[in-house]
């Protein structure tokens, strides 16, 4: 004998206003968490961008053939 899954329309008012309310608050916990994780992304980013820029500079201040020693010293 196989049971039938219950319909939501066959729940109670209240059990579906429960689930309701869990689901927005889950929504709710979702959308911190993804604030949250975009504002670390965006730190990281940033980072990323100032260590490129820091390397770009280095790399342009050593490539003056003038000061520039051979691989051989």
């Amino acid at each position: 004998m196989l049971l039938k899954p219950l319909e939501m329309s066959e729940l109670p008012k209240e059990e579906l206003e429960s689930k309701i309310a869990f689901l927005e608050r889950h929504i709710e916990e979702q959308d911190r968490e993804m604030l949250h994780l975009r504002k670390i992304l965006d730190k990281i980013l940033e980072d990323v961008e100032s260590l490129k820029n820091s390397v770009q500079q280095t790399s342009q201040q050593n490539s003056d053939p003038a000061t520039e020693r051979p691989p051989h010293y």
